[in-house]
């Protein structure tokens, strides 16, 4: 049997579903040989990682405005990511297609709002993979979304999540993870079309507890630890 869907089999049986020590123990046991990667290879992972966030911090915030249309006083939302394919900006430093996927939003407070979803995320990376990835937001597992500011909105996110990169049998996934007191900053400029998350630290685990960190800086670049 192949050891990735083996690792999940017993997972699942052992800590359910949406158990995050599930995906932690497919990760460590046959996850991302990060000590295999060359140096371009730890950057493209790591702005991948970073921007994927981005494109779902768009389409969810798409989903947003249009609710709050209907519903001012909503707490609730399901979000279609196949719904808003024609209105996805781009990124400046990573080429990203989304696929598909389903997008659960609470909104905590009129200031905070909670990410996850109940399909995958699933979308095309060239520079990283020849398949489809997909990106899992469950459990303890999220994308946090704090505005503050009255004349121009700041939007400052944090994030962890699971990656699955269907062409690796026994080495496709990872996870990632913002640092504590380290979040980036959502910016959305209209003129150019470009998102990014810009001046934040994150870093991604992949086999053996192995990690490496980066930084993004004032346009979203990753700059490597």
């Amino acid at each position: 049997m192949n050891k990735f869907i083996l690792a999940a089999f017993i997972t699942t049986t052992l800590f359910g579903c949406n158990s995050n020590d599930g995906e932690d123990i497919i990760v460590d046991k046959v996850g991302l040989d990060i000590s295999a990667l060359t140096e371009q290879q730890k950057q493209d992972y790591a702005q991948i990682s970073t921007d994927i966030n981005a494109f779902v911090l768009y389409v969810a915030g798409t989903c947003v405005d249009k609710q709050e249309q209907i519903n001012a006083d909503f707490t609730t939302l399901r979000c279609n990511i196949a719904d808003h394919l024609t209105d996805i900006a781009k990124t400046e430093y990573s080429t990203i297609t989304l696929v598909d996927g389903k997008l659960d939003i609470t909104r905590e407070n009129n200031a905070r709002f909670i990410i996850k979803t109940d399909e995958d995320v699933k979308f095309k990376a060239p520079t990283i993979s020849s398949d489809t990835l997909r990106y899992r937001l469950s459990s303890d597992n999220s994308i946090t979304v704090q505005i503050s500011g009255e004349d121009e909105q700041i939007l400052t996110t944090s994030f962890r999540g699971f990656y699955t990169d269907g062409s690796l049998s026994d080495n496709g996934s990872w996870t990632t993870e913002s640092i504590k007191d380290q979040s980036f900053i959502f910016t959305d400029d209209e003129n150019t079309q470009l998102i990014a998350l810009t001046e934040g630290q994150a870093k991604l685990i992949g086999k053996d507890e192995k990690s490496y960190s980066w930084s993004t800086d004032t346009m979203g670049k990753v700059v490597l630890k």
